[in-house]
């Protein structure tokens, strides 16, 4: 009975990932920090794009949601201001994924924030706000939030933002949860840096204690389902031409207690 219904989940595994085939396209994908390793205090881009971050202060590689992800009690990863953003501008599209697990939170939980480097404050950003509800920026500084919904200490969540001007949108844990209205054009900014596990500069909206790991900017506006793979088989399995390396990632890297 066991291997039956073992056999009939991983012919489901293959139907889903034989047909989300190609459901990202690699090229909209602008920053994709893995947190698989560390050379030194650098996080490389997985990308393939150069914008390696690093890690300022206190953190360390744990078990991830795929692999290792990176644990920030008093550090945060930056990346320094470069020109990554201009494709977002240009397209007028953004979306923003990471995966992350709280085991402290008490005030505004910064999970990834972009900041350009003459517009002022908070382009861009996914947060936890002190009631554990989702908290966001989507172009500018007009804060968001969805008050139906709270996070949990000690959870693994996806957690993705899609802006296009119009609205925000925000899925957790491959779900759409609610949107709301921006009616604002993203602007064409030169350069922006990022923040991890901070909310708008190193030393603001600090994670207290977490972890935080696959976090991806695309200039593209995902879809529910483009959400659902990227969650399911991570950036690797999704962009992976034969089903057989989407099984690998799934069977081998999901860690089962998700």
């Amino acid at each position: 009975m066991r291997r039956s219904l073992f056999l009939l989940g991983l012919s489901a595994v293959c139907i889903f990932a034989v047909s989300l085939s190609y459901a990202v396209e690699e090229e909209d994908i602008l920053v994709y920090y893995s947190f698989d390793k560390l050379n030194g205090n650098k996080v490389p881009d997985d990308s393939g794009n150069g914008n390696t971050a690093e890690l300022a202060g206190k953190g360390s590689l744990v078990d991830g949601a795929f692999k290792k992800g990176i644990r920030l009690n008093g550090g945060v990863v930056q990346m320094a201001a470069n020109d990554f953003i201009v494709p977002i501008g240009e397209k007028g599209v953004i979306t923003m994924e990471a995966w992350f697990y709280l085991n402290e939170h008490a005030a505004y939980d910064g999970i990834i924030s972009i900041e350009a480097a003459a517009a002022g404050c908070c382009e861009y950003r996914i947060m936890v706000n002190p009631n554990f509800n989702p908290f966001w920026d989507a172009g500018h500084h007009a804060d968001k939030s969805l008050g139906h919904f709270q996070f949990e200490l000690d959870e693994w969540y996806h957690y993705v933002m899609v802006a296009d001007g119009k609205d925000g949108k925000v899925y957790i844990n491959g779900e759409f949860i609610g949107s709301q209205v921006e009616n604002f054009d993203l602007p064409e900014h030169k350069e922006a840096a990022i923040y991890i596990g901070a909310g708008e500069n190193p030393t603001l909206h600090k994670v207290e204690d977490a972890i935080i790991d696959e976090v991806v900017i695309y200039a593209a506006a995902l879809t529910e389902e483009e959400i659902e793979a990227s969650m399911k088989l991570s950036i690797p399995g999704v962009l992976a031409v034969e089903a057989r390396d989407k099984l690998a990632v799934t069977w081998g890297e999901l860690k089962t207690d998700f």
